[in-house]
């Protein structure tokens, strides 16, 4: 990454080198011995819900802002925590670095995108995006204004990765052929009688892009919001950020882009759930072909995700890992925003990702073959299915990189 401007954080480091004729001891620099105050990286948390971030309780950073649409959400009792309800507001805060994404699917690209524009780095909760435009858009942003914008799926490394990775790359099972990996199906369309907006609840700011939609309060229960195709990716997009993941990443396949895809229940696909065809000829499926997690199958033979512990890596390899030394996401990403480098889950690979749950979500709902063409960001020859790789946004909150 190209270096960045001179930051309060760098500014303050270079100015205490200049003017300190002394060594001073890690201990009196900051509490953990490692970061002094002024070096600490701030944290706003944007979405206060069932899925607490830990970026802002790490070493060397600290939460100093929350927002939430609903204001019950948002702590009343912390002077050293600002609140907000309309993220807009907490980009503005001149000493923000970070901001830690868990507000729900349909709002993960546009507010990764207006924090690049703000110049803040980013970590978001998986799924990355909710369209095949927004994967582009999302990395378009990162790199234009060279932020750190990191996936934020732990699972992928700390689940699967760390065991899988150097076996099915030392090529213990030959070169690999098909990748199978599980995890619940696609959104469906949901409708509620509409009830009164609390008075403590924005529900347009909620809404964001997506279509107007009546207030019911089970609308935005975590696990009913992500199976509503208006606001959500469903099992796809939530535990397919997880093990669609860690299967591409173990096989050292996550840049690897989608090419075609095949309904179920077909002659080019017999299998019960969609496959896709990547760019290098490897078949993707979406299920399990030994009652796996995550199974891997080569030339020279299977690997089954904690059924076959006799599988062992063939040599030492060099994988891609956490930076710095770091044993979990966070840390990483931390390490990765202090060093202007790309994070484990960069947003290349989260926002590929979630395109195979993209593509699997269309063919379930067309059930026919579709070939996908990157460039031109379309499927061939198929109208129906390329208005499916964006969806209409609701003004004031349209994607403008």
């Amino acid at each position: 990454m190209k270096k960045q401007n001179l930051t309060r954080r760098s500014f303050l480091a270079t100015s205490a080198v200049c003017a300190a004729p002394l060594f001073f001891p890690g201990r009196v620099l900051g509490k953990d011995g490692n970061y002094a105050p002024n070096d600490i990286i701030n944290v706003a948390l944007i979405g206060n819900g069932w899925r607490k971030s830990n970026i802002g309780h790490r070493p060397g950073s600290r939460f100093i802002a929350i927002c939430d649409c609903d204001t019950r959400r948002i702590p009343h009792n912390n002077p050293d925590m600002k609140g907000f309800q309309d993220y807009r507001e907490l980009l503005e805060m001149p000493e923000l670095d970070v901001v830690s994404i868990a507000a729900p699917d349909h709002w993960h690209t546009k507010m990764t995108v207006d924090a690049c524009k703000a110049g803040k780095d980013v970590y978001c909760e998986k799924p990355l995006t909710f369209t095949l435009m927004e994967s582009r858009q999302i990395v378009e942003a990162a790199r234009k204004y060279n932020r750190v914008v990191s996936s934020g799926s732990q699972r992928v490394m700390e689940d699967y990765g760390q065991y899988i990775a150097p076996i099915i790359m030392s090529g213990a099972i030959g070169e690999v052929k098909e990748i199978y990996a599980t995890c619940a199906g696609s959104p469906g369309e949901r409708i509620y009688a509409p009830q009164p907006v609390p008075a403590e609840l924005n529900w347009d700011m909620w809404l964001g892009q997506a279509p107007w939609f009546d207030y019911n309060e089970e609308a935005i229960r975590p696990m009913t919001w992500r199976f509503n195709s208006v606001f959500g990716t469903g099992g796809l997009g939530d535990w397919g950020g997880h093990n669609f993941g860690g299967a591409l990443y173990s096989c050292g396949m996550d840049h690897i882009a989608p090419k075609e895809v095949f309904a179920p229940n077909t002659e080019e696909n017999p299998t019960n759930g969609a496959m896709i065809l990547m760019e290098n000829g490897v078949k993707f499926f979406h299920g399990s072909k030994t009652g796996a997690t995550i199974t891997i199958v080569g030339t020279e033979g299977t690997y089954a995700w904690r059924q076959t512990p006799e599988i062992k890596a063939r040599h030492a390899v060099d994988v891609r890992r956490y930076s710095g030394g770091a044993n979990n996401i966070a840390d990483d990403f931390l390490f990765c925003v202090r060093n202007r480098v790309r994070p484990f889950q960069d947003v290349f690979f989260g926002a590929n990702v979630s395109d195979y749950g993209h593509m699997c979500n269309i063919v379930y709902k067309l059930k026919r073959h579709l070939v996908w063409d990157k460039e031109k960001m379309e499927f061939v020859g198929d109208r129906e299915a390329t208005s499916m790789v964006a969806k209409a946004q609701r003004a004031p909150y349209t994607i403008e990189v």
